[in-house]
């Protein structure tokens, strides 16, 4: 590997040789904080040079722009994980810590559905899509992610077991998810390739409006989307 001198460089070689095996969106979002936040910063840096000082000039960049707590640790993780990288190849880099410049948030979404409040949005959802009604039943009763759900094919489904294998999920772990009799009963209905298809999405949205579950709220760790189903489905489940 050629020396890699300027913190630009690391981006590269970060975005050609890591980046890659992330999934499609994943590489767009970080390609859109290095771009417009990260890169006009300290891109043109030298690595060996940068201070805790710097990053704390890009910290005050990040505020400066109104950006929310958590995109701002988006961004410093990003940078971090970045240099870390070449340090792991060049260990005769120094790069600068972070742990005191990270901002310090709870920005975990708190609200769950009552049995009632589902029941109400299923009613919607039953008149308005199918296909939606499916996914959000199937969402509660199996605690799987919105972009899991979506990447489940016919491949994935052990009919005898009763069971299905998620592969490179969220936290890069493979992992095997019992189906109950609500849930295999869905997902055995549907023999496409792709279990699940995106269509409307802001179809969830209308429903959660329309039942008025997210009347009056104004703190978004307390309002209903879709990931409320995967809580939903660990409050039932406690």
């Amino acid at each position: 590997m050629k020396q890699i001198r300027k913190v630009n460089e690391a981006w590269n070689f970060y975005n050609d040789f890591i980046l890659q095996s992330f999934s499609k969106r994943s590489q767009t979002t970080e390609n859109g904080r290095w771009k417009n936040h990260i890169s006009p910063i300290v891109g043109e840096k030298i690595i060996n040079e940068l201070t805790i000082f710097d990053l704390f000039e890009l910290r005050k960049s990040l505020e400066a722009k109104k950006l929310s707590p958590q995109t701002i640790f988006h961004c410093l993780s990003l940078l971090r994980r970045i240099l870390n990288r070449i340090v792991d190849y060049d260990p005769s880099v120094q790069v600068p810590k972070f742990r005191n410049v990270m901002p310090k948030f709870d920005n975990r979404r708190l609200r769950y559905l009552s049995r009632s409040e589902f029941d109400r949005l299923l009613n919607i959802l039953k008149k308005t899509s199918k296909a939606w009604f499916d996914i959000s039943l199937f969402a509660v009763n199996t605690g799987l992610r919105r972009g899991e759900i979506f990447n489940l094919g016919s491949e994935n489904i052990n009919n005898s077991d009763r069971n299905i294998c998620i592969l490179d999920s969220k936290t890069h772990k493979n992992r095997v998810v019992p189906l109950n009799g609500t849930a295999f009963k869905i997902i055995s209905h549907n023999k496409n390739k792709k279990i699940f298809t995106l269509s409307a999405p802001k179809i969830f949205e209308q429903a959660v409006e329309e039942a008025g579950l997210n009347d009056g709220i104004k703190d978004s760790r307390h309002k209903v989307v879709f990931h409320t189903l995967r809580h939903t489905f660990a409050s039932w489940l406690v």
